[in-house]
């Protein structure tokens, strides 16, 4: 059984020219002993080592009930460490000890604990902006299932829970949307455990989310190719020919938009694009690809018009978005187009003509084939083609 203690004290041997002496919470773990360093100076003579506290060195000495307050606190704390681990009938050690009390992550209450790490993810540079905006929206919505979730109420359900919950009381029915929702919960759930080591079960080793082809379509070739030749149009908007050719210069490349709007000429090497994709920066993921005629086309055409800096960054990226809706309906596509359907339509379309799906991971910068394969999508067109050999069944030789 583990032997744990906590109190106040302070060195005799260390008292200061005016009287004080620091105070220290003295931690014994197993006969191991830590005097952490309140930052508290204090009069030797008014410090109550029976009573663990402060004396007051006059009337309505407000100081001396903030130094109380601190005390109660860290006393407090260590106990709250001690009781966590021995209900848990887990083994204290005094390093594990020392983890717990100066981490300012909370391993109680998970919803703090999202939040924080969250934030301090943020700081490193972990994630961006919008990927932060992302996963404290899926925060938000935890709230508004249940208000209050500590680490101990993680339980086999959790999971299935939070999802029949979404598809009932939300607007979010699709199986991609409650996806989304699942991943960064699970992601944070994980974290807790791996890396924060806080004990708890971790619900997605009892429930998968399941996801299905996303609403967005990557165009056909005849559609590419009528961008394409809108593009080529001397009559064009010079608003729609820059935005277009940032849209084209994604079909070509398979890039990220985030990628496209922060291109660079420092990208190519030789015959090569050789880049690290901003989203996976911190797994130093490098994409090397071969650099096409079209590509190189639209990047002169961009250096012509805007200028080598700050390249394909004209206009806004909801502008870009906007516009290049405004080009579909001009040219009668009759689907939602995004500039996440420029890395779709490069990956679909360099599927469908022979291409390898390990070639393809290399050039979108994916780790496996199976990240490249959710990019990939049959047409219908290629899928009528293929369900016609199911009615040769039926010819009689």
């Amino acid at each position: 059984m583990v032997k744990a203690s906590s109190k106040i004290i302070y060195n005799p041997q260390r008292i200061r020219k005016d009287g004080t002496v620091l105070l220290y919470l003295r931690v014994i773990i197993n006969r191991e002993k830590k005097d952490i360093d309140l930052k508290i100076l204090w009069p030797c003579e008014r410090f109550d080592v029976k009573n663990q506290k402060c004396l007051p060195r006059e009337k309505n000495d407000q100081l001396c009930e903030d130094y109380n307050l601190i005390i109660k606190n860290e006393l407090a704390k260590a106990t709250e460490i001690f009781v966590k681990f021995r209900l848990r009938r887990l083994d204290l050690t005094l390093d594990l000890f020392l983890r717990e009390y100066h981490s300012q992550i909370s391993t109680e209450d998970f919803y703090k604990y999202y939040k924080k790490k969250v934030n301090l993810r943020y700081r490193a540079g972990e994630i961006a902006e919008p990927t932060r905006n992302n996963h404290l929206g899926t925060l938000r919505k935890l709230k508004q299932w249940k208000p209050k979730l500590s680490f101990f109420e993680l339980d086999a359900k959790t999971a299935q829970n939070f999802d029949s919950w979404m598809l009932r009381k939300t607007p979010c029915k699709s199986l991609n949307g409650r996806a989304c929702h699942h991943k960064n919960f699970k992601s944070y759930v994980r974290a807790a455990i791996q890396q924060d080591e806080i004990q708890c079960i971790n619900p997605y080793h009892f429930f998968k989310a399941k996801t299905e082809m996303g609403r967005f379509q990557p165009l056909t070739k005849d559609q590419f190719l009528q961008f394409w030749d809108y593009y080529q149009d001397p009559l064009i908007h010079p608003t729609h020919r820059a935005v277009l050719r940032a849209f084209l210069f994604c079909c070509v490349t398979g890039m990220r938009h985030g990628d496209v709007r922060r291109f660079s000429l420092d990208w190519i090497d030789g015959e090569f694009f050789d880049f690290i994709p901003h989203k996976t920066r911190r797994w130093g993921t490098r994409v090397r690809m071969p650099i096409t005629k079209e590509a190189l086309d639209l990047i002169a055409d961009e250096i012509d018009e805007i200028g080598d800096t700050k390249m394909f960054r004209y206009p806004s990226e909801q502008k870009q978005n906007d516009f290049i809706n405004e080009i579909s309906d001009l040219l009668e596509i009759k689907q939602k187009i995004c500039f996440q359907i420029g890395r779709e339509t490069f990956a679909t379309l360099y599927m469908e003509h022979d291409g390898k799906l390990e070639v393809l991971a290399s050039f979108m910068g994916h780790t496996s084939t199976k990240m490249s394969e959710k990019y990939v999508k049959i047409m219908d067109q290629r899928s009528k083609a293929e369900g016609m050999r199911i009615s040769r069944f039926m010819v009689r030789d």
